[in-house]
C-alpha cells in the first residue's frame, strides 16, 4: 500500500513538473524576428502607452516604422528599433516618447512589458504577416 502511494505521489509530482511554463524574456534577436514585418493584433491594458485597455492592431514594417490602430481607434506613426533586450518605439502622437518595451514569452503568450515599471502593457493574441489590415499612414 505504502508503495502505491508512494509511486502515485511521485508521478503526480512529475506531471506537476512537466506542466510547469517558465516565463523567460526575449532577447534583442527573438524581440526582432517576432515583431519585424508583422502585424500585432493586441490586448492592452490600461498601462499601455496610450492609457487605454481594449483591442489594437500594430504592424511593425522591416523599415524600422510603425503603424498603430489604438483602442480608440486613433492611427499612430512610429518609429521603432531593437535596443539591447528591447523595442524602444517612438510614438510621434505620444510625447514625451514612453519607456522602451521587454517582451516575455511564456508558452504562447507574449507579454509587452513597460521596461521602467515593469507593468503588463498588452498582450499579442495573434500575428500576421505583413501589414495584413492595410493600415496607412
Amino acid at each position: 500500500m505504502r508503495t502505491t502511494m508512494r509511486a502515485a505521489l511521485a508521478a503526480a509530482g512529475l506531471v506537476g513538473v512537466a506542466g510547469t511554463v517558465i516565463a523567460a524574456d526575449m532577447t534583442g534577436a527573438e524581440i526582432k524576428a517576432f515583431l519585424s514585418g508583422k502585424t500585432a493584433y493586441i490586448e492592452t491594458t490600461a498601462d499601455s502607452v496610450t492609457g487605454k485597455a481594449g483591442q489594437g492592431v500594430i504592424y511593425w514594417s522591416e523599415d524600422g516604422t510603425a503603424l498603430y490602430k489604438t483602442p480608440t481607434g486613433a492611427l499612430w506613426h512610429g518609429k521603432w528599433e531593437i535596443k539591447g533586450n528591447t523595442n524602444c518605439t517612438d510614438w510621434k502622437e505620444k510625447q514625451p516618447p514612453a519607456a522602451c518595451t521587454r517582451w516575455d514569452k511564456t508558452g504562447d503568450t507574449y507579454s509587452a512589458i513597460d521596461s521602467a515599471s515593469g507593468k503588463v502593457r498588452a498582450k499579442v493574441v495573434k500575428t500576421a504577416p505583413g501589414n495584413a489590415e492595410k493600415l496607412g499612414p
